[in-house]
């Protein structure tokens, strides 16, 4: 730091004192500038000792002299960031478990509740709903209020839930297994919106900030594989699934109450829960609600009446929150956000890609494993480890390149890895083996989420002010349940009509390979879209949107 005070102050003197010298060559001109020389020396390097002493007490917030954000004020230390963002990342991580040590026994969980093949969509479904509405009012609340409160009650409501959720693995008790879910569910859409908001708060736009949301947004694919382990592990003892939940969970309540820093309101005198939009809010969760429902039941129930009419109340409800946004004095999401450069683009592109490689893919190829090559449970959650290594990966290049590229380079490439898992699972058969085609297509389709959620998130958060993160946050999320709830039910629908109305809920490989090419389809024309419309400059050492 001393060098580069030493640079700059030479860079500031006055050009005479560093070009001028005596032209007469006379001795007492060549004193006379020898006496001035050190007289300014001497007074520059004063200048240089002071600033230095200065820059001291100033080293985590001080930009101008290094080149990224330091360590945030709020934090206690290095230690103290590390592990208050790996908590700000549990959401993400507790999202991925949740869904993996399900999906990967959703051939055994319909046998052990003693449900229909008609209600195995909520086996996922009760969780996705109540994450979806949980997140849109969340993420405003915790810019209105202390976010440490909302995360600390959250995971200890994840305790309790995991606990009742041990003894609901009985056919006597099956709806408490959904309901279970839907806690689950509930809990973790305040954990991700609350960690948005507490991120969003704490790093100002910049390389520091790429770091942290690149190392949380790996964190989805490195939690369905933990998940799936561990779900496969204990297949036979599906009880221990809650138990071991249950025991993560406390110790991140722990965790939360002791390294989360406490944060006020960004302005107290003008922000508080007094000011939430109740009516945006309540029609933004009652729109995505219904919308989910509707979807999710749609496939089968056969699209019942009913489901069309609580997905068409639910678009009702989406108007209802526009036209109360319009009136609203603090409206849920910040309006700069909608007229932001590239943003609409770049919510479509993101939820093509998203929804393709969720309801299009992910959860397909953990039941081509399970049904088609009838593998057990143990083994697809190893079939999923390339998900780990290439997470990590894509994590590190988005955290290294996000300030040296523009942002959509990051964004395109990202949609076209969510083309490999259609493409490398298209020509598989029951026989074809692991190595040829299967790993390949899951280490690289797993760099699409991270990067594409890296790019997105940034772009967002950077894009409004330091008291809307967590609803910036919201919206991200919020496109990724409404676009996996929407192709997961258009995918069951096209494998339903593929199987000519067979009994049974279960797709052949027919149905999956029809639904892989939808999949491929919608990510190709999230990749044109990126790659014609969106713009996202690279990312700059800068302060909030004012």
């Amino acid at each position: 730091m001393l060098s580069l005070s030493i640079n700059s102050t030479l860079m500031t003197m006055h050009p005479r004192s560093l070009l001028n010298t005596p032209g007469d060559g006379s001795v007492t001109g060549q004193a006379a500038y020898a006496a001035s020389s050190r007289l300014e020396e001497g007074k520059t390097f004063r200048h240089i000792l002071d600033n230095h002493h200065h820059s001291q007490g100033n080293d985590a917030s001080d930009t101008s002299n290094r080149g990224i954000q330091g360590i945030p004020s709020e934090l206690s230390g290095f230690t103290g960031e590390i592990v208050f963002v790996l908590l700000c990342s549990m959401g993400l991580f507790l999202f991925g478990v949740f869904l993996g040590d399900v999906l990967v026994n959703q051939l055994i969980l319909p046998r052990v509740l003693h449900i229909n093949e008609s209600n195995t969509p909520w086996l996922v479904g009760s969780f996705l709903l109540a994450n979806g509405v949980a997140v849109i009012i969340a993420g405003p609340i915790a810019d209105l209020s202390d976010p440490k409160l909302l995360m600390t009650l959250a995971f200890g409501w994840l305790v309790i839930w995991n606990i009742v959720g041990v003894f609901s693995l009985r056919p006597q008790v099956a709806v408490l297994f959904f309901v279970a879910r839907a806690m689950q569910g509930l809990a973790v859409g305040v954990l991700q919106a609350t960690s948005m908001s507490l991120l969003g708060r704490v790093y100002t736009p910049g390389i520091r900030k790429n770091r942290m949301f690149s190392l949380m947004s790996a964190m989805t694919p490195v939690g369905f594989f933990i998940g799936c382990l561990k779900g496969g592990a204990l297949a036979a003892h599906l009880s221990w699934n809650f138990a071991a939940n249950a025991i993560l969970c406390s110790i991140c309540t722990i965790a939360s109450i002791w390294c989360i820093p406490s944060f006020k309101s960004t302005d107290s005198t003008t922000l508080s829960l007094k000011i939430f939009d109740i009516l945006g809010a309540l029609c933004a969760a009652g729109g995505c609600g219904l919308v989910i429902f509707g979807l999710t039941q749609g496939a089968p129930s056969g699209w019942s009446p009913y489901t069309y009419s609580l997905i068409i109340m639910g678009l009702l409800f989406f108007g209802l929150f526009y036209l109360a946004e319009q009136r609203a004095t603090r409206p849920l999401i910040d309006n700069r956000l909608w007229t932001a450069p590239g943003f609409t683009p770049l919510a479509i592109s993101y939820f093509l890609g998203y929804g393709a490689y969720i309801g299009g893919w992910m959860f397909l190829a953990v039941r081509f494993f399970l049904s088609i090559q009838s593998k057990p449970p143990i083994l697809v959650a190893l079939y999923l480890t390339p998900n780990l290594i290439s997470g990590i990966a894509a994590t590190w290049i988005v955290s290294r390149t996000l300030h040296i590229f523009p942002g959509h380079w990051i964004l395109a490439i990202g949609m076209l890895a969510f083309t490999m898992g259609p493409i490398f699972f298209l020509p598989q058969t029951p026989n074809t083996t692991y190595w040829a085609l299967s790993m390949p297509g899951i280490f690289l389709v797993t760099f699409g989420p991270d990067m594409t959620f890296a790019a997105a998130s940034i772009f967002i958060t950077s894009s409004v002010p330091k008291s809307f993160q967590g609803s910036a946050g919201s919206l991200l999320i919020t496109v990724q349940n409404i676009s996996a709830a929407i192709v997961t039910a258009i995918a069951d629908t096209i494998g339903e009509r593929v199987r000519s109305g067979r009994s049974g809920y279960d797709l052949d490989l027919m149905s999956l390979r029809v639904i892989w090419w939808f999949s491929l389809g919608l990510s190709v024309l999230g990749a044109v879209v990126c790659v014609g419309f969106v713009r996202i400059p690279r990312a700059e050492e800068k302060e909030h949107v004012g």
